[in-house]
């Protein structure tokens, strides 16, 4: 393997955000070795960390929990996760893209915004600029988050819900399908509707 040639990936998941993440790195011609389910572990342990990138491939109903347990429990191990960007994807060259992030078919980031460790930017969802979004943090499919949000670890966001500018949403809070954020939701909250309350 040449130096600028990518290490081969391994998908961690069969699911249905498994499927999706492999539309991405297939658009990108990215090698991929496998994918691991919960009982591929063995066929993992044959390979050494240094050999391949993992990708995780667990998606989120509402609860980030599990995608960051996979991933922390990976690195622990001595894994490194690839960020993945679908070919169809608008990142701007100034947009900050931490370890295991992933931007998925049609997502758009905007300028000055940062992506945390391991999380989602889903299908055709839009990052204004200037938004940060936390570690393991998941933006939903069609989710528009308006200039200068800012989305804490763990934080979700539901399908089609829309953050107004400025908007803080804390850790391991959840925005409900297509609500409409217009006050800050603290950390572990939940807001749902339009306009979106708190409860």
């Amino acid at each position: 393997m040449s130096r600028n040639t990518p290490k081969p990936c391994i998908v961690l998941g069969v699911g249905g955000h498994a499927k999706v993440v492999l539309t991405a790195l297939h658009s990108r011609r990215r090698k991929v070795l496998f994918s691991a389910d919960r009982t591929g572990e063995s066929r993992l342990a044959r390979h050494k960390p240094s050999s391949a990138l993992l990708v995780n491939g667990v998606g989120g109903r509402d609860d980030t929990r599990r995608r960051r347990e996979i991933y922390e429990r990976h690195r622990a191990q001595g894994w490194v996760f690839a960020s993945v960007i679908a070919a169809s994807a608008t990142v701007d060259r100034s947009v900050a893209v931490g370890p295991g992030a992933q931007v998925l078919t049609r997502a758009v980031v905007q300028p000055g915004a940062q992506l945390g460790e391991n999380c989602v930017i889903n299908t055709a969802a839009v990052i204004e600029h200037d938004c940060s979004v936390g570690a393991h943090a998941f933006v939903g499919p069609g989710a528009v988050i308006c200039g200068g949000c800012r989305l804490g670890e763990r934080a979700f966001v539901g399908a089609g819900a829309v953050l107004l500018p400025g908007i803080e949403v804390g850790a391991g809070a959840i925005i409900g399908a297509g609500a409409v954020v217009v006050r800050d939701v603290p950390a572990g909250g939940r807001a749902v509707g339009v306009p979106a309350a708190n409860s």
